[in-house]
Parts: structure tokens; C-alpha cells; sequence
């Protein structure tokens, strides 16, 4: 956490996403993570464009057909089919889909609440810092996992209601990285130079403080990008994510589980995929870390 508070820049203006060239181009982390990526990211754009199959069409006497490389597998289904005869390769396509806008809806939701807390927090102090400190204490108190099987089950599965409750439970590490970072920020001169000119409280916070706190606001967003589509394919396997037949990676793993001894390439393809791409977030978190932040690497 101090790595990321340390990437605050006070009083620069400069964009979370600029940095120098040579400092981008040498970073293998953050390469390896845009690539990797960027290939899944175009896989969901593009699914009706790749995908061979209607992900949710059904072929009972092609069951379980297995990869081409394996004996048995032919080229009409790459990746082979489910137990419902359903295409693999166009279920992993539109999978991708799933785990990023879960992903990246997460860390919009939870950036909101945690941020908007760590910055009231650092800027106001006092009562209102002890409050908020409580709450996120309260909240580290809560097991993630267990409380979203509960709301989960008490509200019913479905896409809307897995994003809500993974963006309202993630939200922690934005409260503290931003607070400790609001903190610093809040006795520097170019923010007792606005308020002396007269500028309200919001105005310090949109103008001053949030575009210096924007770089480790990016880096914690990846971080729990990676989490919540972790998170996700849990509550999926457990049957309480996504909802069937939509062609969730944590779903197809679960579907999978049965035929782990006879048919193990059911389990294995959507979990490398999402392994490569909750690798790749990681990677790219990391790497923007180091870019954004060169000082605080050892």
C-alpha cells in the first residue's frame, strides 16, 4: 500500500496514463499484461465475429467431444463441446465478456465508494476520519466470499446483482490507499493556495486533490479487477454467480467438475483463460506501479 500512496505526484496535472516512452517500452510486466489483455479484450468485442457457434445452440449427439488435439477431436469444435454438445471455443469467446465487464464494473463501483470515502476521510480528519475508519474497519471485519454467497442467495443470482455485490464489498483498499495519499496532499501548497483564493470544498477535490490521486486510484482498480473476476468465477462455481446458461469461465468449471476423470479438459480450458487473464491484470497493475511510481521499486 505504500508503494501505491507513494505514486501520488503533488500539484502535477499530468494524466495517469502518461509517462515517458522509454520508461513503457521497457517495462516486460506491463507489456506482457496490455498483451495478453488486449487479446482477451478483442475476444469480447469481436465474439460475434470468432465465435464459430451459437455459444448457447445445443447438439446432444456431439457430447463431449474432445479438443482437436486430443484423439477423437476434429476442427469443427477446436476446444471441443460441454456435456450439452455446446461449442467450447465460442462458450470461452463469449466468456470473456462476462469476466471483464465484471471486472471492470467492479472497480468503477468500488472505486466510487472507496475513494470518495478515503478522500472525505484524509481531507476533513477528525470525526469524520474516525467514522470512515470505523466503517472500513467493520468492513475488513466482514469475509468477502461468505457475505456474497449470502446477498447472492438472498437476492437471487444474476449478472446485476454479482456486480453490486462485488463492487459494494471491494471498495476497502481504494478508501485506505486514497486517505493516506489525501492525507499528504491535503497541507501542500497548491492546496492551501485554492482554498486561500476562495475555493469551495468540492472544487479542492475535483481540481486538486483527484488528479493527483489518479495514479494510485488506476493501480488499485486493476488489482481489483483481478479480484472481482476471481470472485465471480467462485461464486460461479458454487452455483450462485452468473446464472446458466450464460457461458460463464467460473460456470463452465463448475459444469466441468463432474467429468474432472474422465474428461479433465473441461475444467482445465476456462480455467487457463482465466488464469491468463487474471495474470495479465495483475501484470498490468504491477507494471503501472513501476511506471507510474519508479521511485518506490527496490
Amino acid at each position: 500500500m505504500t508503494d501505491l500512496v507513494n505514486s501520488v505526484n503533488p500539484g502535477s496535472d499530468t494524466s495517469p496514463l502518461e509517462g515517458r516512452p522509454a520508461r513503457w517500452r521497457s517495462n516486460g510486466s506491463l507489456l506482457l499484461g496490455l498483451s495478453i489483455l488486449a487479446i482477451v479484450v478483442a475476444m469480447a468485442i469481436f465474439a460475434p465475429l470468432l465465435a464459430p457457434y451459437d455459444p448457447y445452440a445445443q447438439s446432444l449427439p456431439n457430447r463431449f467431444t474432445p479438443p482437436v488435439w486430443l484423439p477423437g477431436g476434429g476442427w469443427d469444435h477446436i476446444l471441443g463441446t460441454d456435456q450439452l454438445g455446446r461449442d467450447y471455443l465460442s462458450r470461452i469467446i463469449y466468456g470473456s465478456r462476462i469476466s471483464l465487464s465484471i471486472g471492470i464494473g467492479t472497480a468503477l463501483v468500488s472505486g466510487l465508494i472507496g475513494s470518495t470515502l478515503g478522500i472525505c476521510a484524509g481531507y476533513f480528519g477528525g470525526r469524520i476520519d474516525s467514522v470512515i475508519m470505523f466503517v472500513v474497519t467493520a468492513r475488513l471485519a466482514l469475509p468477502v466470499v461468505l457475505v456474497a454467497l449470502a446477498i447472492v442467495a438472498i437476492f437471487g443470482s444474476s449478472f446485476t446483482v454479482v456486480l453490486l455485490t462485488l463492487g459494494g464489498l471491494l471498495w476497502e483498499r481504494f478508501a485506505l490507499v486514497t486517505r493516506a495519499a489525501t492525507i499528504q496532499l491535503r497541507g501542500a501548497d497548491f492546496v492551501t493556495a485554492a482554498e486561500i483564493q476562495g475555493a469551495t470544498v468540492p472544487q479542492v477535490m475535483l481540481h486538486q486533490l483527484i488528479p493527483n490521486l489518479a495514479n494510485a486510484i488506476v493501480v488499485v482498480a486493476t488489482l481489483e479487477m483481478a479480484q472481482a473476476m476471481i470472485l465471480e468465477a467462485a461464486l460461479s462455481f458454487l452455483g450462485l454467480g452468473v446464472p446458466a446458461p450464460m457461458p460463464s469461465w467460473g460456470l463452465m468449471i463448475a459444469e466441468g467438475k463432474a467429468q474432472i476423470l474422465f474428461e479433465p479438459w473441461l475444467i482445465t480450458i476456462p480455467g487457463a483463460f482465466l488464469f491468463a487473464l487474471v495474470l495479465a491484470t495483475n501484470l498490468l497493475g504491477d507494471g503501472l506501479r513501476d511506471v507510474l511510481a519508479p521511485e518506490s521499486r527496490n
